[in-house]
This record gives structure tokens, C-alpha cells and sequence, in this order.
């Protein structure tokens, strides 16, 4: 320092301790030529040691008047448009602060010996309107990140440098940030289990327990699930529907979706869209085949799990010893044609049925419930009251005649088959056979037997049958009989003068004629 500005010096500390200066000297500072020294404030030395002075002054880049305009305004504070002059481009990037506390150049860069230069974490250890507070990494330098009056201001640094987590897999993307995908850089680590939404959609409704959580499954910088083994780590080893023989079943992810686990059940159609199960309106394969069932064996539940209300097991249906999968389909479970269900096993009486209107349907005589707990037969009289309370004594049995289902006679029904003493007579060759004087039942056919002119004209039988005492046909006939022409018949009742006419004589026709 040259002896003039000691000089200048020691005058000024004296005359400002001992309150005599008033600033009417002349003398001239050496380095800054031309400003009188009535304009210095007395606490220009002060001022000098302040941060921005020292790097603005005190290292020669710049002289009092390139910011102050003391012949004006003396040595007050010029504000920031001094600043602009020599730092457009910084001041275009300048810290902007926020809504309620506006910053300028001045916030930071202090020209004043009284304050020290405030550090980043002076404001924002506090949130500052859309910025957060900084918590973590608020012991490290700023500027390891952040370039002030640069754009972009944020360049993050290489985070592995501290952190040697690794997430190679996650940041191979378009567009990632690397840490920062997940990571704000000032949130605590555990703030990025709620951004996995963000990218990785996640699926609606309420999440299974266990898997509400993302890294329950993916673990955390490396992001790949651990696949049947990340299931068995929460779940255990549990049974599988034939998992031994079925690759696909050994897989927990074959079935189950990760993110939405309880789906599973549609997931059968992936491998067997051939199958096309109806069952009461139901088309999951697992209302009837357990995934996981208690025994690894058992391959679909008892179909009497569900309807015990037809059996108590699955071989007792339809009477007893008959399995339910006889009738129905696994896999169709629609209701088939009785008939047609029926005929699989009882064809001849299905098809003796066909031929009867009134018996066609299986049911109109075992019920309704025929498939699984058929009805004996009711009688016969049920449906046929008519025949029923006609049938003569003999004639009640309606089977020993008819047979069941088709109601035709049966073949060995002949009249003769009960009336044997009936087949010789002078009837037996009638074309209409019995039917011609008897019926079986009604309502149908002759009440009683007819009499016997209704067949044979009196006037139309010859010789002795034309005499007058002849006109009675029982006298000599019986309808199952040929006639009597003995001398016993002939003369108890009508000639009894003749008991003793040709004695020797057994017969009167011999020679009595009645044909010609």
C-alpha cells in the first residue's frame, strides 16, 4: 500500500473515532481517481470486506462507479440493474423464488459486511411453494447437482457415486432419468413405492392381501419377480391340480396373474378353449375342479357336493348303483331329451313307448323326478278308469294282457290262454273270434253276449229249426257247445210222448233233421 493511502487511512479511523471528519478534505483515494472525499460514507471500509464487495472490488474487476452513481444518488444502495450490465445471461436464469417471496440478485450475493452469504438450505430447509423441503441430501454441497444461472438448472450427478444400488433393468427404457424414475431426490427412499403407478398401470378394485405392495414381490433396484418362488416365499407349497402331469399347472404364474391373482379363474380358457363347460349357467372350470385341492389326487369334486338333494353320492342317482356321469355329459351339463336319455339304457321300453301317445314321455308314469329317483309305475286304473271299472272278474290285472309301455296285447294274451274249455264250439271259426260276443273291458264292445238271432235269421235256419217250438236256440244249443240232439234233451222238456219212440235210437236228428 503506497504512503499516500496509509495516510488516507490512518486520517479516516482517526477523524471517525474522534468524530472531527466532515468530509471537506480533498484529498483523493489513489484508486479511484477523481471521486472528493466529502462523497466517501464513513463506512466505505466496511462495506469493502463484504463478500460481494471483495469479489467485485477488492479483486480489481470493477471500480464504485460501474454500480453507483454517487454524484446522484451518493454511495445508497443501486439495487440489482448495475447487476444486469455485466451479467445479462446469469440474471435470464436467475432464481426466480416464489409467489409470496420474490428473490433477486441481491438474495444471495451480499454487499453487505453486517450479514454472511446465506447457503441453499437457509430457505429451503422450509417448503418454498412447489418445492419441496430438501431432507435428504441436505448436507450435500448443492452444486453437485444444481447450476446456478444455467439451464437446465438440475443435472444430477452419478447417484452411484454414494449409492451403489443398481437398477440396470428398470432404466433400460426410453427417457429415463435413472434414479430419478423413482427416486425425488429429496423425498426419502420410501416415497417411491407409491410412483410405481405413475408408469406401471395397476389394475382396479381392491388389491389382495399380501399385494398391495409393489416390492412385495419385485424386489427393490431389481425389479424382476421372482416367479413361482416369490409366490411359495408368501403362499407355501400348496397342492396343485395335477401339477405331477401337467406342466403348466406346476407354474403358480400359469394361472394366476401378479397383479391380479384372484382372476385366476379365467385363465383355464388359455389352455383348454376347446372345452366349453355349461353347468347352471356357470362357465368357470373351478366350480367343479378345485385348483388346490387337500388331496393331490382328486381331480374334480363329487358332483353330489352341490346336489345332495339327488343322491348322497354320485352312484346312488336314478335308484340306486347308477353314477351320475352315466347320463350326463363332464362337460355339458344341459338338460338332454328324457326320451333320448332314457333310450340309453332302456331301449325296448322306449321304443314300445314311441307307439303310444299317452306314454311317450317316461315321466307321466315314474314322475317327474324319473332321472334320479324314478317312480314305480302307478296302476293302471290311474289313467284308464274307464277300462278299469269295466274289466270283467279275471280281467283286473290290465299286464296280464297288455303290456306296459306300448298298451298293444300281448301275443300270448289269446282269450283261449284263461278259456281253454271255450275253444271248440260252433263259434270257434268266427273271423271276429271272441270279440264277437264278449269284450274284454269297455267301454268299448258288446256289454253282454248278443242273442242268437242277432246273428242267425230265424227264417233263415232249415228243416226242423223253422217249427214253432224250435224259436228257442237254448233249448238245444250252448254258445261253447255243439247242440244236443239226445233223447234226454228231446223229450224232458218238449216231447215227453216220445220217451219211448224207437228206444233203441241214442239221437232223435238221425232222424229228425235240422239241415238240409
Amino acid at each position: 500500500m503506497s504512503w499516500r493511502l496509509k495516510l488516507l487511512a490512518a486520517i479516516l479511523a482517526l477523524g471517525v473515532a474522534a468524530g472531527t471528519i466532515v468530509g471537506v478534505v480533498t484529498v483523493l483515494r489513489p484508486s479511484v481517481p477523481g471521486i472528493p472525499l466529502q462523497l466517501v460514507p464513513p463506512s466505505w471500509a466496511q462495506f469493502r470486506t463484504s463478500v460481494g464487495h471483495r469479489a467485485h472490488v477488492g479483486r480489481g474487476k470493477a471500480v464504485c462507479k460501474d454500480c453507483h452513481d454517487f454524484e446522484r444518488d451518493g454511495f445508497k444502495n443501486p439495487g440489482v440493474s448495475p447487476c444486469l450490465r455485466c451479467h445479462e445471461k446469469a440474471a435470464a436464469h436467475s432464481h426466480v423464488g416464489n409467489d409470496q417471496t420474490k428473490t433477486d440478485c441481491l438474495t444471495c450475493h451480499l454487499f453487505e459486511p453486517t450479514r454472511a452469504a446465506p447457503t441453499c438450505i437457509s430457505c429451503h430447509r422450509e417448503p418454498q411453494g412447489r418445492a419441496p423441503s430438501v431432507g435428504v441430501h441436505a448436507t450435500t454441497a448443492c452444486t453437485t447437482c444444481h447450476r446456478m444461472h444455467e439451464e437446465p438448472s438440475a443435472l444430477a450427478a452419478d447417484c452411484a457415486t454414494c449409492h451403489k444400488e443398481r437398477a440396470p433393468a428398470h432404466a433400460n427404457h426410453p427417457e429415463s432419468k435413472g434414479c430419478l424414475d423413482c427416486h425425488a431426490p429429496h423425498q426419502p427412499a420410501r416415497s417411491a413405492l407409491s410412483l410405481c403407478s405413475t408408469c406401471h398401470a395397476q389394475p382396479s378394485g381392491p388389491k389382495p392381501a399380501g399385494h398391495d405392495s409393489c416390492v412385495g414381490c419385485h424386489k427393490p433396484h431389481e425389479f424382476v419377480a421372482g416367479g413361482e418362488r416369490a409366490c411359495i416365499g408368501c403362499h407355501g407349497a400348496k397342492t396343485t391340480l395335477a401339477a405331477a402331469k401337467v406342466v403348466a399347472h406346476a407354474s403358480c404364474t400359469s394361472c394366476h396373474t401378479p397383479h391380479a391373482p384372484a382372476q385366476a379363474a379365467a385363465a383355464c380358457g388359455g389352455c383348454h378353449a376347446a372345452i366349453k363347460p355349461t353347468h347352471d349357467g356357470k362357465t368357470d372350470c373351478v366350480a367343479c375342479h378345485e385348483p388346490h385341492p387337500d388331496e393331490a389326487a382328486r381331480k374334480v369334486d363329487a358332483c353330489t357336493t352341490c346336489h345332495r338333494a339327488v343322491a348322497p353320492v354320485d352312484t346312488a342317482a336314478h335308484a340306486g348303483g347308477v353314477a351320475c356321469t352315466r347320463c350326463h355329459k363332464p362337460h355339458d351339463f344341459g338338460r338332454p331329451d328324457r326320451r333320448a336319455l332314457c333310450a340309453t339304457c332302456h331301449v325296448p321300453e322306449t321304443t314300445f313307448a314311441s307307439s303310444n301317445k299317452g306314454h311317450s314321455d317316461c315321466a307321466s308314469c315314474h314322475g317327474a323326478a324319473a332321472a334320479h329317483a324314478p317312480a314305480a309305475a302307478p296302476a293302471c286304473g290311474t289313467c284308464h278308469s274307464a277300462e278299469q271299472s269295466t274289466a270283467p272278474t279275471g280281467h283286473q290285472k290290465c299286464l296280464g294282457c297288455h303290456e306296459a309301455h306300448s298298451g298293444a296285447r300281448l301275443p300270448q294274451a289269446a282269450c283261449t290262454t284263461c278259456h281253454a274249455n271255450k275253444v271248440t264250439g260252433p263259434h270257434q271259426n268266427l273271423t271276429t273270434g271272441c270279440e264277437t260276443c264278449h269284450r274284454p273291458h269297455g267301454p268299448n264292445g258288446p256289454v253282454r253276449p248278443p242273442a242268437c238271432p242277432t246273428c242267425h235269421a230265424r227264417d233263415a235256419l232249415p228243416a226242423l229249426h223253422a217249427l214253432e217250438g224250435h224259436a228257442s236256440c237254448t233249448g238245444c244249443h250252448t254258445s261253447h257247445a255243439p247242440p244236443h240232439p239226445d233223447r234226454a234233451t228231446c223229450t224232458t222238456g218238449c216231447h215227453q210222448d216220445r220217451r219211448n219212440h224207437q228206444p233203441q235210437a241214442q239221437v232223435c236228428n238221425g232222424c229228425h233233421v235240422f239241415r238240409k
